[in-house]
């Protein structure tokens, strides 16, 4: 049916989660179309708390960008593991626990406590001016349809199918909303190989193919043995135009 096309969607997980996001931007407090800011952006919103925090290992006096892009990039991968400020500083407390006679061990706990501070002050800036940032875009997706059933049952009636292909360059984020959405995989269609695992993007990890029969139970895996990309013909055509 070509009027069936027409209502796929199509885009990647960030896009999808983007759309979410906008669709239910009043459970998340945000506007409709909320700003969606860049490292550069976040920098700038920072700079003015930094003498708040009182930070040691964090101190670049001559240029506090450099050490700010650090602590976001270390946030950043935070949410795409879907870990939230108040998480990621009982993370960073446990480290210090275990951490008391070995120096290397301590300095490393509390750098991370250090940014667990900023990670607390980043979300309340961000609160007060209603912004998201790219990790926002799967986590904040993730943890609403996990913890609201009317958002999940609605994401659930308007993707009744899906297809995900690269199934090896998804994170753990990622495979969670799926979760969220299609249960136990039974409309769920993936296609991946964990040879072709080259990218690390946003914490993307072939190990998620590994884990898919646990992450969906009721899945059929089923190896295709032929290789239909390099078929006599392709080859040829390759050949002849790189040449």
């Amino acid at each position: 049916n070509p009027l069936a096309a027409a209502a796929m969607w199509i885009g990647t997980f960030h896009a999808f989660g983007l759309d979410i996001v906008r669709r239910f931007h009043d459970k998340l407090g945000l506007p409709p179309d909320p700003r969606l800011i860049d490292k550069s952006e976040a920098i700038e919103l920072l700079e003015d708390e930094l003498p708040r925090l009182q930070l040691r290992h964090y101190r670049n006096l001559w240029d506090p960008a450099l050490d700010l892009s650090d602590m976001l990039n270390a946030i950043s991968r935070a949410k795409d593991e879907v870990v939230d400020a108040a998480g990621y500083r009982a993370l960073a407390q446990a480290m210090l626990d275990n951490a008391s006679h070995d120096p290397e061990a301590m300095t490393r706990a509390e750098k991370c406590m250090e940014v667990a501070r900023l990670f607390e002050t980043y979300e309340r800036v961000m609160a007060a001016g209603q912004l998201i940032d790219f990790g926002d875009l799967v986590a904040q997706p993730v943890r609403l349809a996990e913890s609201d059933a009317e958002v999940r049952m609605a994401l659930k009636a308007r993707h009744q199918h899906v297809l995900v292909d690269e199934y090896q360059d998804v994170n753990r984020a990622s495979v969670r909303l799926l979760k969220a959405i299609v249960g136990d995989g039974r409309n769920l269609w993936a296609v991946g190989d964990a040879r072709q695992s080259i990218y690390r993007f946003r914490g993307a990890s072939a190990t998620n193919i590994a884990r898919f029969s646990s992450d969906f139970p009721d899945s059929r895996v089923c190896q295709l043995g032929a290789n239909y990309r390099s078929v006599q013909d392709v080859v040829k055509v390759f050949t002849t135009f790189s040449s």
